[in-house]
């Protein structure tokens, strides 16, 4: 798990969090009014996400963030129909038990 610190910690630490991510292969999070903006990653952190941006099929480039996110759905062009199934699906299904 990643360690945050604000902005103001990271300036006046800089030296030490390199080290860190060096030696111990931490990762930080940087935070800017307290939410995420930015990380400290080791080099080999960097070289290793350019090499998956590098393989990222052009097909998944040009669709929606998302998309690529969940990948197996990327190539489905029937969506609305999906989404049209699972409704009725669940409606069918009204009053069932669930257990969690």
């Amino acid at each position: 798990m990643a360690t945050s610190l604000n902005t103001a910690e990271i300036k006046a630490r800089l030296s030490e969090l390199i080290n860190r991510v060096i030696s111990k292969r931490e990762r930080l999070i940087v935070l800017r009014r307290g939410k995420p903006v930015a990380a400290l990653i080791s080099i080999q952190d960097l070289r290793r996400l350019e090499s998956l941006d590098a393989t990222a099929s052009p097909q998944n480039k040009k669709s929606h963030p998302i998309m690529r996110a969940f990948g197996g759905w990327a190539d489905r062009t029937d969506l609305d129909e999906l989404v049209t199934e699972i409704y009725t699906n669940r409606a069918a299904a009204a009053g069932r038990e669930v257990e969690l």
